[in-house]
């Protein structure tokens, strides 16, 4: 067709008619406020100061996934750090999505093919190996002798430590994805049909059921007389420890056109507030008191990873391939580093570095890295890694991979 033609002449009209269209319909979106950033500065008001969360248990271990029951993902205190010689290595045979918990100097993970494991963290030995009902996409938790482990087929398991012979066994009628939560000489958890629960160790009696918003995926945190967790109606909701009853529940701010969206991080407690990432693209604080917002922060992308805390800062990473460090009191930017990839899974303090993992693509392209936590330099990377990375006590940084645990050992 000839350029100047009448068919050519109306395609360039209804092109730009449409044209037209689009404009007006942006700016009617901008007026409204489609995409608005909807950040919220926070202040001082509320912060809690120097509020440093106790140790769960003895130096050494690592009982819960995020280390403790508040979730902070923190080890300050830890002297560890790079130059590394992998001491030894463990092929789980299928995909870790979750890293593992330890105690008296034994480990202990569930798989994606179901399949659980303990090994000696010293040497690298595995302990015992045991078939489970289900596939796993969560931590276990130490609960005295016992380590509870959690599937996609809705088993609550209680394993010895010892051997991995069953103890007991409660089917909650629902997928689990949340790592259990051990406080009360009870275990809190949550699971796909939209309940959190909390279960008496002793008796395996269900203590109270609870209602959320959507599908509990996340794994339930601490407060002083509640818990806390999002779901995926887009809420966080802080449910009294001794009824279940709703303190408070928030839903996730977020532009119009995307809504609360959903809540797949976990949250971590720390300093008075909430901290938790939503998959529209917002770093939530809340006040651990009511629910209030403190601040607000809007990415580019999704945020699946649950932060960790320490130092007044929040450290969390994204969809938009950045690892963050955020002013804890305001959510203000200290630093971000750019991983070159996808970052899905929780970073992880150890001393004074930052661990965090990419999800790449092709998982043998994933790696595991660490970043000053003052400034974001990256001073060591691995070629092993997809979700939350590492764990660590003194003398050995114990890396997730993604079908593969590493012990590493100081050069």
């Amino acid at each position: 067709m000839r350029i100047g033609s009448p068919g050519r002449r109306a395609l360039i009209v209804g092109g730009a008619s449409a044209l037209a269209i689009v404009v007006v319909v942006l700016a009617a979106a901008f007026a409204v406020g489609w995409f608005d950033s909807d950040e919220v500065t926070g202040s001082a008001e509320g912060f809690e100061p120097g509020a440093v969360v106790a140790a769960d248990a003895a130096a050494g271990d690592w009982p819960e996934y995020g280390l403790n029951r508040r979730r902070t993902r923190a080890n300050p205190a830890l002297d560890l750090a790079p130059p590394f010689r992998t001491d030894w290595t463990v092929d789980a045979g299928s995909l870790l999505e979750f890293p593992p918990v330890l105690e008296d100097g034994n480990l202990f993970v569930g798989t994606n093919r179901g399949l659980a494991l303990s090994v000696e963290a010293a040497t690298g030995r595995v302990r015992w190996r045991v078939r489970l009902p289900g596939r796993v996409a969560s931590s276990p938790a130490i609960a005295g002798d016992d380590v509870l482990i959690a599937t996609l087929k809705g088993d609550l398991l209680a394993l010895r430590q010892s051997d991995g012979s069953t103890r007991w066994r409660l089917a909650l009628g629902s997928a689990i994805e949340s790592s259990p939560l051990v406080a009360d000489g009870s275990a809190y958890v949550g699971t796909l049909d939209g309940r959190v629960l909390r279960i008496d160790l002793a008796s395996r009696d269900i203590v109270w059921t609870a209602r959320a918003e959507g599908d509990v995926k996340a794994s339930v945190a601490l407060l002083d007389d509640a818990v806390v967790v999002g779901d995926y109606g887009g809420s966080v909701s802080a449910y009294g420890r001794s009824d279940g009853r709703v303190v408070w529940r928030r839903e996730s701010p977020g532009p119009r056109f995307r809504g609360p969206g959903r809540f797949y991080a976990g949250p971590a407690v720390a300093y008075g507030r909430v901290y938790i990432g939503n998959i529209n693209g917002r770093m939530v604080a809340l006040d651990a008191d009511d629910g209030s917002i403190a601040w607000v922060r809007a990415f580019d992308d999704f945020v699946y990873s649950s932060a960790a805390v320490d130092d007044e800062t929040v450290y969390v990473g994204s969809y938009d391939q950045r690892l963050y460090a955020l002013d804890a009191v305001t959510g203000a930017t200290r630093w971000s580093f750019d991983a070159g990839e996808r970052i899905s899974g929780a970073p992880t303090v150890l001393g004074d570095l930052v661990y965090a993992s990419t999800l790449a693509r092709d998982p043998a392209d994933g790696r595991s890295f660490a970043v000053d936590a003052a400034t974001g330099r990256q001073v060591w990377e691995f070629p092993d890694g997809r979700y939350t990375p590492a764990l660590g006590v003194e003398g050995l940084l114990v890396l997730t991979g993604t079908r593969r645990l590493y012990g590493l050992r100081p050069e």
